[in-house]
């Protein structure tokens, strides 16, 4: 009898333990979508909230190598308007673009740019064959959310980004062309890293990042890279700098000086421009010959240690070729660039050869200086295809349309 008991009482525990665990599995399925809508509801409500919109830190390339830009964003509805630092080419400098975006709830919560919009997308596109271009996201996760701050890390890409609300009474294009202005003045190649009144190391520029090389006992080059986001006043490092154990993130911009200014207390740190020594020795008259003839013209400089300009005419209009200074070469490259206008519309150089053409962003051509006296400088293809030899200027109306060429160029110096 008492086996009997005891039987109908196990029989009895198994039965409720089974109801017990049905219920929780419904309960908890029914708990996690409802977790998912409510953490959708919440990110749009807090996207929303921001009277004058996000400040948005947007740093490119896997860990954000290529650096951040601000993208300013105001979330309404279903739209989102952006507005950037960067020009376009349809858009200028602080000029919205409206687009959709969605929040939904998938690899966890996420915001998605995913309506075209150029000014986000233009990061997310490759510039050509073998280019990925920036390398940015326009799919986000949630990492943390509130009002004064949110977090953000790219799908593909995985670099954590951050959101800050915009002070109220900023006005977007004001504050963007700042920027703007910031950073082209900015736009020097090279520094010394000073740390309590002491040159440390010599350092790069690389897009939005500084770099800093050292070789071992081998001879071997190791290259570190130091992504950063101009400011209003200055910049801000996406991780601190940190060289000798001085620990550096924000920094002052100084035009007259040019220099930045470490601000982070307890902290006595400048990076100071400084001009190559090889940089001077480019500027000068020239002559440029091709195969289509030799004319004179001049190099200039344009921003002193990095770049330098050469006027010169095509089709009896005229156009500014800029030339950059190869440290790592001492020697002078020219890459795809916007030169001028011809009927309304921008004109490019591109490289080619015959009828093949290369649009693409970062192609062009590295110089060597082939003869010292008097300096030749010739200029092969940086993209490993030597039968790429011309100089073409191309402008576009729904279609490629030749303007002027200059094939197998030569520069002479003169003085």
């Amino acid at each position: 009898m008492k086996d009997i008991k005891l039987y109908s009482l196990l029989v009895c525990l198994c039965l409720l333990m089974q109801s017990c665990l049905f219920s929780e599995d419904d309960v908890f399925d029914q708990s996690s979508a409802q977790r998912a809508i409510a953490s959708v509801n919440e990110c749009r409500e807090v996207l929303e909230s921001a009277e004058n919109g996000w400040a948005l830190k947007y740093y490119t390339g896997e860990d954000g190598v290529y650096g951040g830009f601000n993208i300013f964003a105001k979330f309404e509805g279903e739209y989102v308007t952006l507005a950037s630092e960067v020009a376009t080419p349809n858009y200028e400098v602080g000029e919205y673009s409206t687009s959709l975006f969605k929040v939904n709830s998938f690899q966890g919560t996420e915001l998605s740019f995913d309506s075209h919009n150029e000014l986000i997308h233009i990061f997310c596109e490759p510039n050509g064959y073998n280019d990925p271009g920036y390398a940015g996201d326009y799919e986000f996760i949630f990492r943390s959310l509130s009002k004064d701050k949110i977090v953000l890390t790219g799908k593909k890409h995985g670099v954590t980004l951050v959101m800050t609300p915009i002070s109220a009474g900023v006005d977007w294009k004001t504050e963007l062309t700042k920027i703007a202005v910031l950073a082209e003045d900015a736009a020097y190649n090279t520094f010394n890293l000073m740390i309590n009144g002491k040159e440390v190391v010599r350092m790069g520029r690389s897009e939005r990042a500084f770099t800093i090389t050292t070789t071992d006992g081998a001879g071997q080059m190791t290259s570190e890279s130091y992504p950063f986001i101009y400011t209003s006043d200055g910049a801000e490092m996406l991780d601190p700098l940190i060289v000798n154990g001085v620990e550096m993130s924000h920094f002052r911009w100084d035009s007259q000086t040019a220099t930045y200014t470490c601000v982070d207390d307890g902290v006595d740190a400048k990076i100071v421009f400084y001009c190559p020594e090889g940089y001077p020795k480019y500027v000068g008259n020239y002559i440029l010959q091709s195969d289509e003839g030799a004319v004179n013209c001049k190099l200039e400089e344009k921003r002193k240690g990095a770049t330098y300009s050469m006027k010169l005419t095509v089709r009896s209009v005229p156009i500014e070729l800029v030339f950059d200074y190869n440290q790592d070469t001492d020697c002078i490259d020219v890459l795809s660039q916007i030169v001028g206008k011809i009927n309304g519309f921008d004109l490019y150089f591109y490289p080619g050869y015959g009828t093949s053409l290369y649009p693409y962003a970062g192609v062009g051509f590295n110089g060597k200086v082939s003869v010292e006296d008097p300096m030749t400088i010739t200029f092969t293809y940086n993209n490993n295809n030597p039968s790429v030899n011309t100089i073409l200027f191309i402008y576009s109306n729904n279609g490629y349309y030749l303007a002027g060429s200059i094939t197998t160029p030569v520069l002479v110096k003169q003085d």
